[in-house]
C-alpha cells in the first residue's frame, strides 16, 4: 500500500517543476523586453539631446551670418528686403523710397559670387527684437522652457523669420546621400555603403538589396528627428577681449557688446503614416536647451 501511495508523484513533481520554470523564463522575457524598451528610449532621448545641441549651434550661426550678412544662394529683390510702400504713400515718402532702392541696386551689384553662393550684406548689423510672439502663435518648442510664461507675448529677432525649424536629415543628409538629392526629406539613395557594418563583415552575408533595406530604415529613423530655435537680444552684456595677436591690439578691459540668448530644442517624432512625410507630426520626445553669447556692438 505505501509503494501504491507513491504512483503518480514524479509525474505531479515534474510538472510543478515545469510550471515554475515557465514563470520564471516568463519573466526573463518580460524583464528582457523591458530592458530593451528602456535602451531604445535612453538611445532616443541622448539622440533628441544631440539634435538640440545641433539646434543650438544653428542659432549661434544665424546671430553670426546676421553681423556677417547671411550666405545665400538668390538675390532677394528690393522690395523683399525693403519692405513694399503703401498706396497711400506721400509723394515725398515715394521719392525716399526709389532713393533707397536706388542704394539697394548699386550696393548689391559688388556682391562677390561664390560657386553660385554670396553673403548678403545689406543692412547687416546686431539683431534686434523685432517680431512678437503672441501665446496663440507659440510653438511647443517656444513653450516648453520655463523661464518664458506661456500666456504672454515674447518679443524675438529674425524679421518674422524665427522660429526655425528643420529635420535633421538636412545636416547629415550631404554626408549619407547622393550628389543628386535636393530634397533630403525624400531621397532615399545613400552615397555609399562602407559605412556599414553589414556591407564589411563577411559573416552577414547580406544582398545589396538587404543592405539598402536597412540604410533605407536607417535614413527614416533620422528623419524623425527635428530641431527648432529662436533667438532673443538679451541687451548690453559686457565682455572681455584678450589674445596675443599682433594684428588686433590685445586688451584685457570690459568692453561692452550685446548678449544674445539662444534657445533650441531637439525632437523626435511618431512613425509617418505613409512614405511622402519624414514622420507623423505628434512629439514624443522633446529636449529644450538655452545658451548665451556675447557678440561685440
Amino acid at each position: 500500500m505505501y509503494r501504491k501511495k507513491e504512483k503518480g508523484f514524479a509525474l505531479v513533481l515534474s510538472l510543478v517543476l515545469l510550471l515554475v520554470m515557465s514563470l520564471m523564463g516568463g519573466a526573463l522575457i518580460v524583464v528582457s523586453s523591458g530592458d530593451h524598451q528602456s535602451n531604445n528610449n535612453s538611445d532616443r532621448y541622448q539622440q533628441a539631446f544631440y539634435v538640440a545641441e545641433t539646434g543650438l549651434m544653428q542659432g549661434e550661426k544665424w546671430v553670426l551670418d546676421n553681423y556677417l550678412g547671411h550666405w545665400m544662394s538668390r538675390l532677394p529683390t528690393a522690395e523683399e528686403t525693403l519692405g513694399s510702400l503703401g498706396d497711400d504713400a506721400s509723394a515725398a515718402e515715394r521719392a525716399a523710397y526709389e532713393a533707397e532702392v536706388d542704394a539697394y541696386n548699386d550696393f548689391t551689384a559688388n556682391y562677390n559670387i561664390i560657386d553660385g553662393l554670396f553673403r548678403h550684406t545689406f543692412a547687416k548689423g546686431p539683431a534686434r527684437n523685432d517680431t512678437e510672439i503672441f501665446p496663440e502663435n507659440k510653438t511647443t518648442c517656444m513653450k516648453s522652457f520655463k523661464n518664458l510664461r506661456v500666456d504672454s507675448n515674447i518679443l524675438i529677432t529674425g524679421g518674422g523669420k524665427l522660429p526655425k525649424k528643420e529635420n535633421f536629415i538636412k545636416i547629415v543628409g550631404p554626408l549619407l546621400l547622393k550628389a543628386e538629392c535636393t530634397d533630403y526629406k525624400n531621397c532615399k539613395d545613400a552615397e555609399n555603403k562602407d559605412f556599414l557594418e553589414e556591407a564589411n563583415n563577411e559573416n552577414y552575408a547580406l544582398t545589396d538589396q538587404e543592405q539598402d533595406k536597412i540604410i533605407e530604415n536607417e535614413i527614416s529613423y533620422i528623419r524623425r528627428f527635428e530641431y527648432e530655435f529662436f533667438v532673443v537680444n538679451a541687451g548690453s552684456a559686457a565682455y572681455r577681449g584678450s589674445g596675443s595677436s599682433v594684428a588686433t591690439t590685445t586688451s584685457n578691459i570690459d568692453t561692452q557688446g550685446t548678449a544674445y540668448k539662444i534657445y533650441a530644442c531637439g525632437m523626435f517624432f511618431g512613425k509617418p503614416n505613409n512614405d511622402d512625410d519624414p514622420n507623423n507630426g505628434e512629439i514624443e520626445i522633446l529636449i529644450p536647451l538655452e545658451h548665451l553669447i556675447v557678440m561685440p556692438s
